[in-house]
């Protein structure tokens, strides 16, 4: 008989989260590891920095995926919706009403790359979540210094 190795409960417990958190889990709910309303650090995001934030979080070059990406945000942050990070957050919504309003607006402007569906999918998830490795693609970009005055004049 094949001896199948044997997992700790911690472990089980991370596969099971895991397998969850990409959509293959069976029951459950990841909606009680939501961090929600005004305890979530990412609660006053405003729709500007929220749209700039899902950019960063996705990381395309300049071309026809950033474009369509950017009209993915503009419609999911656009009056009438009126998602910021409050409303993402809102505890009287759900991880999947949000998410699925979210893959709505992908569907109206034809975005249709599974990897940037899933990316946009992760960062609400990790937004309800209030994970703290989201900061950085909240943090406004460092401006370069010049190096107009660096050359030596003759």
């Amino acid at each position: 008989m094949r001896k199948a190795p044997k997992y700790s409960s911690d472990t089980r417990g991370s596969r099971r989260r895991r397998s969850r958190e990409s959509g293959m889990g069976g029951e459950g709910s990841s909606a009680s590891e939501d961090v929600l309303c005004s305890s979530n650090p990412y609660f006053s995001v405003k729709g500007k920095d929220l749209k700039r934030a899902a950019q960063r979080y996705v990381s395309f070059g300049e071309g026809k995926e950033l474009s369509m990406m950017r009209l993915v945000m503009t419609k999911f942050v656009r009056k009438g919706r009126v998602y910021t990070g409050a409303s993402v957050n809102c505890g009287e919504l759900t991880c999947k009403h949000v998410c699925d309003e979210h893959m709505e607006c992908a569907n109206l402007v034809g975005l249709t790359v599974p990897s940037v569906l899933a990316s946009l999918r992760q960062f609400v998830v990790e937004m309800r979540r209030g994970n703290n490795d989201l900061a950085r693609f909240f943090e406004q970009p460092h401006e370069s210094p010049s190096t107009a005055g660096s050359a030596s004049s003759d």
